[in-house]
């Protein structure tokens, strides 16, 4: 039986870590998820430094390659990307800082997160709630176009390129443990034209974005982030975060359409004004943001090979 919680309050206590009492039905669903948790990657501490140097205002690329050089397998997967037709000079980059400064500092940012991304994909029988590939493609793609959408409205790209991916981390989590379970109520969801968010909700008290926000908040995560993913439906944000949570919004509508097709149909993307008058934007911003997205995206896919 559905219990009668208050998501709305509850959750918003998440957002602002604050104390959370024991009612909280994502906190509770996580915990009682004892070695899903342990298959999780640990929190990703690269990406909140580098974020933190993202908004100094004199970014020292020295900060960043020392923290890059810190990772190995990362170093070694810039300097490989670097050496690729798409990016590659007369000569190669002869070590870090050069392929830091060929890649520049966002694109490298982009990578950064996306690895962390895609360990998540790991995850004990995740495969068996959903098509861990499709969702895949999709969160990079919500990535690139949250992005851009931040960008034409004066925001911070690498802000909304890690909401943007991350924002549906919450189905990999209800796959992993749900597994048959949930791929039903994707197929449900499909088939009958219902929201899946409110199945999630029928099956298991919690939707995704409930659960992604609370597990953005476990890793410690900028509160902006754990806003928008836990946000990025209803855009009930707190005032200081709707304006990333409608660029991951907008980001999302966006990212559906380029792997289901039909962009020339552009009034498919945004059916309501909400998230255009949060950010001062119009569709009539669309088209342009279409563009650089589909650009950008050529882009991270010779990074990402996908």
């Amino acid at each position: 039986m559905k219990q009668n919680v208050d998501y709305q309050a509850v959750l918003k206590e998440t957002i602002h870590q604050e104390p959370l009492r024991a009612c909280n039905p994502a906190k509770r669903y996580l915990d009682g998820l004892t070695s899903l948790l342990a298959s999780l990657p640990p929190a990703p501490t690269l990406v909140t430094k580098l974020l933190a140097i993202f908004r100094e205002p004199d970014r020292d690329v020295d900060q960043v390659v020392q923290l890059i050089a810190c990772e190995p397998s990362l170093t070694a997967q810039i300097l490989r990307i670097c050496n690729s037709a798409y990016f590659a000079g007369e000569q190669p980059p002869c070590d870090i800082f050069e392929a830091v400064s060929r890649i520049g500092f966002y694109r490298v940012y982009c990578l950064v997160v996306s690895l962390f991304g895609a360990r998540t994909k790991s995850m004990e029988g995740v495969d068996k709630g959903v098509d861990v590939e499709v969702l895949w493609r999709h969160s990079v793609a919500a990535a690139v176009s949250a992005s851009e959408v931040a960008a034409e409205a004066g925001q911070t790209k690498p802000v909304a390129f890690t909401a943007g991916l991350l924002h549906d981390i919450g189905k990999l989590v209800l796959a992993s443990a749900e597994r048959e379970a949930y791929a039903g109520l994707i197929r449900r969801a499909h088939n009958e034209g219902l929201l899946l968010s409110a199945l999630e909700r029928s099956a298991f008290v919690i939707d995704h974005a409930e659960l992604g926000g609370e597990l953005m908040r476990r890793w410690n995560l900028p509160p902006e982030i754990v806003a928008a993913v836990r946000y990025h439906h209803d855009l009930d944000a707190p005032p200081p975060y709707q304006q990333l949570t409608a660029a991951v919004q907008i980001g999302d509508m966006i990212a559906h359409q380029l792997f289901a097709g039909g962009l020339a149909n552009t009034g498919l993307l945004t059916p309501s004004a909400v998230p255009w008058d949060i950010l001062q934007l119009s569709p009539g911003h669309l088209p342009r943001i279409l563009a650089n997205s589909q650009a950008e995206m050529e882009k991270v896919k010779v990074m990402l090979e996908i």
